[in-house]
């Protein structure tokens, strides 16, 4: 409206239509709750994908792991038995299990227990273990030890990481922690499992 129109207006008694300060605060408030909705969506959408990046990561890291242990056992024979393997090894004599245990670093495979934020194996170190994200735990199992055919083993991969990334202990897949421990603190911890099965060679 002109200013000419405007005086016009205000002299003859017309009104000017407009927003009242409470039109315009009860917009505000509209707005800021519409807005908090939306940032408390963003903070679970950003939880979510974090927890589903971490998973995916174990997952590769558990799938990994049963890799070496599909290579090892190639070197389980029905003449040498368990002697030359890495990690089956602990099975030799009559053991039929070994219970959960933390898989030390292992220089020639370039692999071990501790896992970095990207997936990346972390050797032994205590500089790299304050890195760790991932730990994997292992247990290998026997089965049918008597049986005259090919002996079988079933080997089980358990991958845990702590729940708020970057928030965990500074020794959680230290060679010196109790795996069962960490394993049953669900509060804190996440964890995977994957089961294979291992043959010996003829």
């Amino acid at each position: 409206m002109k200013p000419l129109a405007l005086n016009s207006a205000i002299r003859n008694g017309g009104r000017v239509s407009g927003y009242t300060i409470v039109e315009l605060m009860m917009a505000i408030a509209v707005f800021a709750i519409g807005v908090s909705g939306i940032i408390a969506m963003q903070k679970v959408a950003a939880a979510a994908n974090q927890h589903s990046r971490a998973l995916s990561l174990a997952t590769n890291i558990a799938q990994a792991w049963q890799d070496q242990l599909s290579v090892d056992s190639s070197l389980f024979t029905r003449t040498n038995g368990f002697n030359n393997t890495i990690w089956l090894k602990g099975l030799t004599g009559a053991t039929l299990q070994v219970g959960w245990f933390r898989p030390t670093w292992n220089g020639p495979r370039g692999i071990g227990a501790a896992f970095d934020a990207l997936g990346r194996p972390l050797n032994d170190d205590a500089a790299n273990l304050s890195d760790t994200q991932f730990c994997v735990h292992l247990r290998l199992t026997r089965l049918y030890p008597n049986s005259v055919g090919i002996e079988v083993v079933r080997a089980e991969v358990r991958v845990v990481w702590p729940r708020v990334e970057g928030a965990i202990s500074s020794n959680f897949c230290d060679i010196n922690t109790d795996v069962k421990t960490i394993a049953n603190d669900q509060t804190n911890y996440h964890s995977i499992y994957q089961v294979s099965a291992v043959r010996e060679q003829p």
